[in-house]
């Protein structure tokens, strides 16, 4: 679990191409069933006798549990934002590859752009790439976001 004893991170800490990384997460049949019963119940995440017989022909994890589980390792690692890391939006999400048991997950983010928020400057924008590879180097979930930043104090102008 990541601590609080680091310091924040600002908009004014960051530069386009900088990379974070996080990992890993191992994923089990158990994980993957556990999950799609919850929230995405379909045959290839629930039953690995009746996914055989599905597209994937395997027990595979929802794309769902698969950005989840990016989540967590985006909270990983990126630094400590003051007020948190708040997403903004979503431009695009792509799963190349199922994740199947026995994976092992690992997270890159790349910050492809940011620039100071033009409707509060107290915020930045930040736009990240984020690639969830498995154990093979494969990547398996690529997302791309925007996320509020703050800015630090001094650079913002009196509200």
């Amino acid at each position: 679990m990541k601590t609080t004893t680091a310091p924040f991170l600002y908009l004014e800490d960051l530069t386009v191409g900088q990379k974070y990384r996080a990992g890993s997460i191992d994923v089990t049949a158990s994980d993957i069933i556990e999950y799609a019963r919850r929230f995405d119940p379909q045959d290839f995440h629930t039953d690995p006798d009746k996914a055989k017989d599905t597209f994937f022909g395997e027990l595979v994890a929802s794309g769902w549990h698969t950005a989840s589980m990016t989540m967590r390792m985006l909270y990983e690692a990126i630094p400590p934002m003051e007020g948190g890391m708040v997403g903004r939006q979503v431009e695009k999400m792509s799963w190349p590859r199922p994740v199947k048991p026995g994976d092992t997950l690992r997270l890159e983010v790349e910050v492809m752009s940011m620039r100071p928020s033009t409707g509060n400057p107290a915020r930045g924008i930040m736009h990240t790439r984020n690639t969830t590879y498995n154990q093979n180097n494969e990547p398996v979930l690529i997302m791309d976001t925007i996320i509020m930043i703050p800015r630090k104090q001094g650079v913002n102008p009196a509200p």
